[in-house]
């Protein structure tokens, strides 16, 4: 099956229909034409009864003479998708005109620059995002046009920028949808795993599919204030999106209601002419029990579309406020944890006071990763602070952030060094040696660095 939300027709089918040409039509064109869309209605719309209730529509209508005028095929099509959606509205039924550009034969000069038009018109949607920044107040802004496929790497990079900040603006006003994968991707960043978000229902084999939230390839962002603004054009699967954040309670809405298109589908050729868009399955999400089909998703903050970007970034600005002082609360309060260990000196410590602190400290950090107020630099710098005055906890420390950050070669040069500074050379030097490996196989710049500490440590034993 092809990607059901496909963000380029999509976007076209509520809007307008793509022009490639003025080709003159005549009556029996017409009559085949509607022929044709009534026997894919019948076999694939997602809702059979409806179906039944188009068709006859369309033939009453060709009947009465409601396509004569339209003697071009652009005409035809923009006639025939108004006449579809008479019925129910339903704004992902649409016919277009098929792409079949001529092919100048011989021409190899015009072949190319038309490659190189195509290649820089695909560059240019830069994988959908059109903009990514910090606002002013530690506020993270992304702007999304479509949601196109095997683009994770893409979302990875972005929400990777606006890790820190402690507030996200998700600009979907002129997103006209896109691939259902990168939907639940980005939600991902923003929800639990695991959970269950949308169930979609296909007429074909009587299938129902599960939406479910899963792993990213990055930090996810659960507790940040979210804001997402939508806009009339804000259409399919910018609509999602937006549908499951807020069924979720997970994000608040700025702007004007969207399109009103839930239900997926492929695309369907007519004939060599024309080609229609026609909604396989429908959604239903496990909170609200329906789905936005027609009525649009209404957001919390109505606002004009030229006022949404700035209101979002004023709610945006008081949210951020009062996440920092959370933060700064939570910190605190896991501060104070550490250093009620800390406090807890002894003149010496057994193999099993160490193993207890170990996993106090392991305890504490872990807890602040999973909240996001401490990084591996952070856990750091509170094992430096201890080196002189408390060693063993300083090692207890360091080697917390191995655990935590086992991809990091300096996470094993921090800790062998404490080692070795404890007088454990042997498990430093199995440190070092990690953090070599590491080292080379991330390529990095302070690999010949690591390697002359490695030889002192070992030419010291």
């Amino acid at each position: 099956m092809k990607s059901f939300l496909m963000y380029v027709f999509l976007f076209l089918i509520v809007f307008k229909v793509d022009v490639f040409g003025q080709k003159k039509i005549n009556e029996k064109f017409k009559k085949e034409t509607i022929s044709r869309i009534d026997l894919l209605l019948q076999e694939n719309y997602v809702f059979p009864d409806q179906a039944e209730l188009i068709i006859s529509h369309l033939n009453k209508s060709l009947k009465e003479g409601k396509f004569k005028k339209h003697e071009l095929l652009d005409s035809f099509a923009i006639a025939l998708t108004k006449e579809i959606r008479v019925v129910n509205n339903d704004k992902h039924l649409g016919v277009w005109t098929a792409f079949t550009p001529v092919k100048e034969q011989g021409n190899l000069n015009n072949d190319y620059q038309s490659y190189l038009k195509k290649y820089a018109d695909i560059r240019k949607q830069a994988n959908g995002f059109k903009e990514v920044k910090i606002i002013d107040g530690n506020i993270g802004y992304l702007n999304i046009n479509f949601f196109i496929a095997e683009t994770n790497k893409t979302i990875d990079a972005y929400i990777h920028l606006l890790a820190n900040t402690d507030a996200v603006i998700i600009d979907l006003q002129n997103n006209g949808g896109g691939n259902p994968k990168t939907v639940n991707y980005l939600c991902s960043y923003f929800l639990e795993s695991n959970l269950l978000i949308n169930t979609l229902y296909f007429r074909q084999g009587n299938r129902k599919d599960e939406v479910i939230t899963h792993e990213v390839n990055g930090k996810k962002m659960i507790d940040v204030p979210l804001f997402i603004i939508t806009s009339s054009k804000s259409f399919s699967g910018a609509e999602e999106f937006s549908y499951n954040m807020q069924s979720q309670k997970r994000a608040t809405l700025v702007g004007e209601v969207t399109g009103g298109a839930a239900n997926p589908g492929d695309v369907f050729k007519i004939n060599s002419d024309l080609e229609i868009y026609i909604p396989t399955g429908t959604g239903t999400n496990p909170i609200t029990k329906t789905n936005w089909e027609g009525t649009g998703v209404i957001p919390e903050i109505k606002t004009s579309g030229e006022s949404a970007y700035s209101k979002a970034v004023e709610l945006a600005s008081q949210a951020a406020e009062v996440y920092r002082n959370k933060k700064a609360s939570e910190s605190k309060k896991i501060y104070n944890e550490l250093q009620e260990i800390i406090d807890k000196q002894a003149q010496s410590y057994s193999d099993s006071d160490i193993t207890k602190i170990d996993q106090q400290i392991l305890q504490i950090f872990t807890k602040g990763n999973d909240l996001n107020l401490f990084s591996e630099g952070d856990i750091n710098f509170f094992g430096s602070q201890n080196i002189k005055n408390n060693p063993i906890i300083a090692e207890s420390i360091l080697k917390c952030n191995t655990v935590l950050y086992p991809r990091s070669p300096m996470t094993y040069l921090a800790y062998g060094d404490m080692l070795e500074l404890n007088g454990k050379k042997n498990l430093a030097l199995t440190n070092f040696e990690k953090s070599i490996a590491l080292a080379e196989e991330q390529k990095a710049p302070y690999l010949e660095g690591l390697k002359m500490r490695y030889e002192k440590a070992k030419g010291s034993k």
